[in-house]
């Protein structure tokens, strides 16, 4: 069995035949990007992971099935995406917009019809048509390597993807679907489906996989939205005057600004009682350190300290009666900490840390440093 290793962006194939050790980027074991995933999406975590396709345990490629399956639940509960579609069709009924010429043209060769522009309101988009052929592949094409639940979920909602025309999986370009606000909620069931897609058309017949490529823009948003999920589930459970959000912040002008962005921070901690609130930016880097002046000593990324600073002075300057601290938090591993992960600063007499949470850890480990970082501002639960 012919497993991938990547790491530093480049591909490097090992040989194992009772676990699967791989990672991706630094030293950041696969295992533990798919506890992550797996924490977002609300799925229990097995860490029997294989590579190969086809054994008793689960898979790589299995676990892509449950991600996409309860992606397609939630798109199903919020109702399918729908756009206009243009159409210029000859019809009996006037609909839309009458196309003169091509009228007249169709009555000089006897066709009692009447060509028509018009638009209609309709499911096939190219986003609702990538889903069935990837539930189509899977149903029709891998129904072997689905467990009965799986297909059992896949034929229960994938039923609503009747309507909705088929596409071929190859010709697929996915970095150019573009996404709005009514359709950037299929943004993950997408990515699944990229996935699932790329492991397919990578499996060879003697039920060799490669891992799909999963590149750092991905790791980032997964790191950002593990963060957030840990905090809202364990501050919900524990402390229960704390509120978690990733909350669109005000700038301190007087005016509204025609051209000024918007701020959001990633993660909000808010601690109604206490008044304490804390800023936290997270971020996946290949490395987390930079060089200074060409030099060797290593800095913290500039652009990433003055972008929480500006988040932090925002805030103090909309919410005088807070506490705000603010948290810079990279995701790291054991080589690149030193024997340090806890970085303090006094800035305008306003707390900002920076912090490494190590990845190249096991997940309970990772659980016990997120842990121990809420408790660190806001206290022990015990003593609330």
């Amino acid at each position: 069995m012919i497993l991938i290793w990547l790491r530093n962006g480049k591909k490097h194939y090992l040989r194992r035949y009772n676990r699967c050790y791989m990672y991706l980027y630094k030293t950041i074991p696969i295992e533990n990007v798919f506890y992550m995933l797996t924490y977002i999406s609300g799925i229990a975590f097995d860490h029997r992971i294989t590579g190969n396709l086809k054994t008793d345990n689960r898979t790589l490629f299995s676990y892509y099935i449950d991600f996409f399956s309860e992606e397609l639940k939630k798109i199903v509960q919020q109702g399918l995406y729908k756009t206009y579609i243009n159409y210029d069709e000859p019809l009996h009924t006037v609909r839309g917009q009458i196309v003169l010429s091509d009228s007249l043209r169709l009555k000089g060769r006897g066709h009692n019809t009447i060509v028509c522009d018009f638009d209609e309101l309709s499911i096939d988009t190219i986003h609702n048509s990538i889903i069935k052929a990837v539930i189509e592949l899977l149903l029709f094409k891998h129904s072997d390597m689905l467990l009965p639940e799986q297909k059992k979920k896949l034929y229960t909602w994938g039923i609503f993807w009747g309507d909705v025309q088929s596409i071929s999986l190859r010709l697929i370009d996915w970095d150019k679907i573009q996404y709005n606000r009514q359709n950037i909620r299929y943004r993950m069931i997408l990515f699944w489906g990229q996935l699932i897609t790329e492991a397919w058309l990578l499996c060879t017949d003697e039920d060799n996989v490669d891992l799909p490529f999963i590149n750092n823009q991905s790791l980032c948003n997964i790191f950002e939205k593990f963060v957030f999920m840990y905090c809202k589930h364990y501050c919900s459970n524990v402390y229960p005057d704390i509120s978690v959000s990733a909350r669109q912040m005000e700038w301190c002008n007087s005016g509204k600004g025609e051209f000024m962005p918007i701020m959001r921070t990633d993660i909000l901690l808010h601690d109604s009682r206490a008044c304490k609130t804390l800023i936290i930016d997270t971020k996946f880097y290949k490395q987390i350190f930079t060089s200074r002046d060409r030099g060797n000593k290593k800095v913290f990324r500039s652009n990433n300290l003055y972008q929480i600073f500006s988040y932090i002075m925002h805030y103090k300057y909309n919410h005088i009666e807070d506490n705000i601290s603010g948290l810079l938090l990279y995701a790291g591993t054991q080589d690149e900490m030193n024997g340090k992960k806890i970085f303090e600063h006094n800035v305008c007499d306003i707390q900002l840390d920076v912090e490494i949470l190590d990845l190249s850890v096991s997940a309970d480990r990772i659980e016990y440093q997120l842990k121990d970082m809420i408790q660190r501002y806001f206290g022990k639960a015990n003593s609330k």
